[in-house]
């Protein structure tokens, strides 16, 4: 791959894979090569069993629309949070490649693996901000700051509530874990907002069928040790 006589390609390769190093095995590098179509975009991949993509695989769909734009709008590092197999949850950075006419006619990839940070990060800032507080019961300053916000806050307060007492953000639960924290909302009333489940089945990317047969099984499960 020869990306225009002002691109070192030798040294890019070299500084990747110093740059994959340093981040370690959760992190995987793709170089996208994008001027001979777009069904076998990667030439050139770094730990890549991470995601499971490798050289001959094909970008993902939100870049495909940008192919042969001007790179202007865009010469920033993109910048996402998007779901990988395994329970993965990556945070990735893109940067477009350029020819000599300002042309996007490729990019570079980095895509790292924050799943267990993300739980780090949850089971500290339940630590933190809940010092020997049950977590079913947020402290009266909380409540007392609930009461100002609307709804869309409130949802959202619970929702990280929720994950703070599975100890992992809702993206990364297993199936007895959602229904967990499915009944901690349920408790919480949030049922009663309108667009709850629709946000709900988004985070936890499940159905709405599946939703409500895991709210089921919840309250069956309240039911059983209150009898």
């Amino acid at each position: 791959m020869e990306i225009g006589n002002y691109l070192d390609f030798d040294f890019l390769i070299r500084f990747l894979e110093g740059l994959q190093k340093f981040l370690g095995e959760d992190s995987e590098i793709l170089i996208h090569d994008y001027r001979k179509g777009y069904d076998h975009t990667i030439v050139y991949a770094l730990n890549a069993d991470l995601s499971g993509r490798h050289v001959g695989g094909s970008p993902k769909g939100g870049m495909i629309t940008q192919f042969g734009k001007s790179i202007e709008p865009l010469k920033d590092s993109i910048q996402t949070f998007s779901n990988g197999p395994k329970d993965r949850f990556f945070k990735s950075f893109t940067t477009l490649i350029p020819d000599e006419n300002g042309k996007i006619i490729g990019s570079v990839c980095v895509n790292l693996d924050v799943s267990q940070l993300l739980i780090a990060q949850n089971a500290l800032q339940a630590f933190i901000q809940h010092p020997a507080t049950d977590i079913h019961t947020p402290p009266a300053t909380d409540m007392d700051a609930l009461a100002t916000k609307n709804v869309d806050d409130i949802l959202q307060y619970y929702m990280n509530q929720a994950e703070a007492l599975v100890g992992k953000p809702m993206s990364l639960m297993n199936k007895e874990e959602k229904i967990k924290a499915l009944d901690y909302l349920d408790q919480k009333g949030v049922f009663k907002i309108s667009k709850t489940s629709v946000l709900l089945c988004e985070t936890l990317q499940i159905s709405k069928y599946t939703l409500y047969n895991y709210l089921e099984e919840a309250r069956s499960g309240r039911s059983d040790e209150e009898a």
